[in-house]
């Protein structure tokens, strides 16, 4: 199977008119979201017993990695990404300006592994039909 794409145009809203960007650009266009049940059912392959026990496995995971990330870890699935979180803060002109109650989280940061980039380069594209440009909606099963 190979990723499907578009052409969509370049939009140059930076640059003076007689300097803008003119042409098109390949847009991946997903063809649907795989959610976690949909995932364990497929690895399962219909065996409930495995597909509680990566629905658990999951669990614990989660669990997991949310707790070493609040204990301020960044977390390393070696061969898969590396987990970290960002802060959200205003700011300052002076280090003494700010507490610690005044910081948030911003945000978690996935860093995909070099493994999985190298076997994403391997991918192959297909040109999406005209006729199926519409619009594709993430539902949550």
């Amino acid at each position: 199977m190979s990723i499907p794409y578009k052409f969509v145009p370049i939009y140059d809203n930076l640059n003076k008119e007689d300097e803008k960007v003119a042409g098109f650009y390949p847009k991946v266009v997903s063809r649907d979201t795989i959610h976690k049940e949909r995932m364990f059912e497929e690895i399962s392959r219909g065996s409930s017993s495995l597909r509680a026990e990566l629905a658990r496995s999951w669990m614990l995971i989660e669990d997991y990695i949310t707790e070493k990330l609040q204990d301020g870890y960044d977390v390393c699935l070696d061969d898969l990404c590396t987990f970290g979180v960002s802060a959200n803060y205003r700011r300052v002109d002076r280090k003494n300006e700010i507490r610690a109650e005044s910081i948030s989280v911003k945000g978690m940061h996935v860093r995909v592994s070099e493994v999985i980039n190298k076997k994403l380069r391997r991918a192959t594209f297909e040109r999406e039909p005209e006729d199926s440009l519409s619009k594709r909606v993430c539902r949550r099963r």
